[in-house]
């Protein structure tokens, strides 16, 4: 009942024309049926507009209102999705189908001139797109409710269509302001006219009393003439429809709603005089055109710079859109984890906050992908190290106790026993805060290594809150697996060298063959210079299956079984091996002592593997020396045996160790080597090797010259067997 009233209220207040000026009439019917719109949707807006608009045709007696305004609400609707303000479209669709209408209704209709339905036709546009304007403004400040029909002030405005709604206003209201004022100075203008043309033909009279009266006139700041007739008094009727008038006017005649619109000055004539019977008839028409052209020349800047704001404000509109839709981008990429498209923002702010949010989204990502890499790696390593959680970790005499955490399984209470031989090396660990031991357990798991850390030892309870346990060394399958791969790496670096160390022998062979050939060729052949070339061929043969079977062999993948073993002949065979490396960096290698060493049982291709990997080092660190002028060429193996252990010293005069390196040079991918150059698994595999056969490691710079020294030591006390 309530929004009945209010419609019967805009319907009222629609009904009343607002005449501000002569020409210039305002009716709010475009304010409420847009507010009805906004409010309301389509059907309301179309019904408020046919209702708010019905009064104009009682004042103008036509329909066209009507259809203007039910036309500008469906356009308003068609440009909804196309987020455009109520003045943007008001302004367009004036400029296209109120024009058409005007020209229609005026110009062949009423037969008004061009100057009057040109300022006519913007009068209508300024109108609509101020109210539009205001419109805009209260539907912004004001919002119905999510639910019901109540309404309710907007906690948040539009940015796009506020500043659109201010601009348009400010712009068609000061047009607006202008038209009221020249149309007002029309009104002023043309009530000076009466007196000036009642004077203008007094003075003819009193001037030349025998003579008529002029048929044209003029006054004082116009250029153009005003008719002049006159007529018997009686006939006052007939002579103003001679000069294309209705009616005539004194200055007293007339409401003042007559007064102030164009038609009554079109279509007026002034009485400027009576003398006798007669009376002088002039009509305005030709000075109201005049004063109508110079409105719509002055009025026509502003009209322009109405319509460049708001094609402004539309490229404004589609630059922010084009904006917030990198922004949607950026958020729904955001949402799904998606990198959004590189695009440039049309506003610099903007493009920056996004170049930000782009830059922020990326390092997420990178991040979630590196998240995620690690989270397979770590299933990866759960199955492949069979990787435990623990919690509540206790080490008892022969087992750990402790509660496992399985993702998806939840808690376990678990007992594992380990292996005897590692009690030892368990118990007196108990207490302390921080732990990392490793130990074998017992059972089928005897022959696998784990590593065993835990944190934060509760003195009370004596458990660990934290821990993990994970399968340090892989079985003998798997470990002889990464031997064979790190030999077969070593070999691809050595290509070079193997390939130049057999391109001798074959060249040899073949330049021996051909001279064996040719003297075979002589009458009498040479046969024993061509027994000596076919010896050397045999010889050079040799010496490349040679080379062939020590790659061959080395290459070839070992069972892992200890076998008796020549500590010191296996070392040589490891530097013939590495011969041509050497001779090809001219490397200098020195092999001493050795004396009274026995046969041990020991992993014969892993021994080679070690001595060629100490060598392979000892070769890129003299290398590094002398990038570094520093001179550097010599390689020494010192073998030593004393009462308790066999010792071997590789040392070089390189580089040595840089101090990063200097703790931890056994560690897994631990390298100072150029990328590419090296894997930082050779030391590593090194001391899998020696722990493997009970033996020490040791690696350090020389205390007494430049470059570094590996120590192996294999203790005379262990039994050197399979356990």
């Amino acid at each position: 009942m309530l929004w009945l009233v209010a419609l019967a209220g805009a319907v009222w207040l629609s009904s009343s024309r607002f005449v501000v000026a002569p020409g210039f009439e305002f009716y709010l019917g475009p304010l409420f049926y847009l507010v009805a719109y906004r409010w309301f949707g389509v059907r309301w807006g179309l019904v408020t507009a046919a209702l708010t608009m019905a009064p104009s045709v009682l004042w103008w007696g036509h329909g066209y209102s009507v259809m203007l305004a039910v036309g500008h609400v469906l356009a308003v609707a068609w440009s909804r999705p196309r987020q455009m303000s109520f003045s943007t479209v008001t302004l367009f669709y004036q400029l296209i189908f109120g024009t058409a209408t005007a020209v229609l209704l005026f110009r062949f209709s009423l037969n008004s001139p061009m100057e009057i339905t040109a300022v006519v036709l913007l009068r209508k546009i300024l109108c609509e797109v101020t109210l539009a304007g205001i419109a805009e403004i209260v539907t912004l400040l004001v919002v119905r409710r999510a639910s019901g029909l109540g309404l309710e002030r907007a906690r948040m405005l539009s940015l796009q269509l506020s500043l659109n709604a201010i601009v348009s206003l400010a712009v068609s209201g000061a047009a607006t302001l202008f038209l009221i004022g020249s149309l007002t100075n029309v009104r002023e203008r043309l009530t000076i006219v009466e007196d000036q043309i009642h004077t203008v033909v007094v003075d003819a009279r009193a001037t030349a009393p025998d003579r008529p009266l002029p048929s044209h006139i003029r006054v004082a700041g116009s250029a153009v003439q005003l008719p002049l007739i006159v007529v018997p008094t009686r006939d006052i009727a007939a002579g103003a429809k001679q000069l294309g008038c209705t009616r005539t006017d004194r200055g007293d005649q007339g409401g003042p709603d007559d007064r102030n619109t164009f038609l009554y000055w079109l279509r007026v004539c002034v009485i400027a005089d009576r003398f006798g019977d007669k009376t002088v008839l002039v009509s305005p028409r030709a000075l109201v055109v005049e004063s109508f052209g110079t409105i719509f020349t002055g009025l026509l800047p502003l009209m322009a710079y109405l319509v460049l704001a708001e094609l402004v404000l539309f490229g404004f509109r589609r630059a922010l859109g084009r904006s917030m839709k990198l922004w949607d981008e950026a958020v729904q990429g955001f949402a799904a984890r998606q990198r959004f498209p590189r695009g440039e923002a049309p506003f610099i702010e903007s493009n920056a906050v996004l170049g930000m949010l782009r830059q922020a989204t990326d390092d997420y990502l990178d991040a979630d992908e590196e998240r995620e890499r690690l989270a397979r790696t770590v299933d990866e390593l759960r199955t492949a190290i069979d990787l435990r959680l623990l919690s509540g970790l206790r080490i008892e005499d022969a087992a750990l106790r402790f509660v496992e955490l399985t993702p998806g399984a939840g808690v376990c209470q678990r007992v594992v026993p380990f292996n005897p031989a590692d009690r030892s090396a368990l118990l007196p660990l108990r207490g302390t805060n921080d732990i990392m031991a490793e130990l074998r357990l017992a059972g089928a798991d005897s022959q696998h290594w784990f590593l065993l850390l835990a944190h934060d030892y509760d003195v009370e309870a004596e458990e660990w809150r934290f821990g993990c346990l994970v399968r340090l060394r892989a079985s003998q399958a798997m470990q002889t697996k990464m031997l064979h791969n790190a030999r077969l790496i070593e070999l691809g670096g050595m290509a070079s060298a193997l390939s130049h160390e057999l391109r001798q022998p074959l060249f040899t062979i073949s330049l021996a063959a051909e001279n064996g050939a040719t003297m075979l060729q002589r009458d009498p052949p040479a046969v024993g210079r061509a027994r000596e070339k076919f010896a050397r061929i045999l010889e050079q043969v040799a010496r490349a299956s040679a080379i062939i079977e020590r790659t061959s062999a080395y290459a070839r993948e070992e069972r892992g079984d200890r076998e008796q073993t020549d500590l010191v002949q296996a070392i040589h065979d490891a530097a013939r091996f590495m011969r041509p490396v050497l001779q090809n960096r001219g490397i200098e290698l020195i092999i001493t002592g050795g004396a009274g060493v026995e046969p041990m049982m020991l992993p014969r291709i892993g021994i080679e593997q070690i001595i060629v990997n100490a060598l392979q080092n000892a070769a890129d660190a003299i290398e590094q020396a002398r990038t570094e002028q520093i001179t550097a060429g010599t390689i020494g193996i010192e073998i030593t045996r004393s009462a308790k252990h066999v010792a071997v010293a590789i040392r070089d005069d390189g580089s040595g160790l840089v101090d990063d390196l200097a703790y931890s040079p056994f560690d897994a991918f631990s390298t100072s080597k150029p990328s590419g150059k090296g894997t930082g698994l050779g030391l590593f595999i090194c001391r899998q090797i020696v722990d493997e056969i009970g033996g020490t490691i040791n690696l350090a710079n020389n205390s007494d010259a430049v470059g570094a020294t590996l120590t192996l030591t294999f203790p005379l006390s262990h039994p050197w067997r399979l356990t």
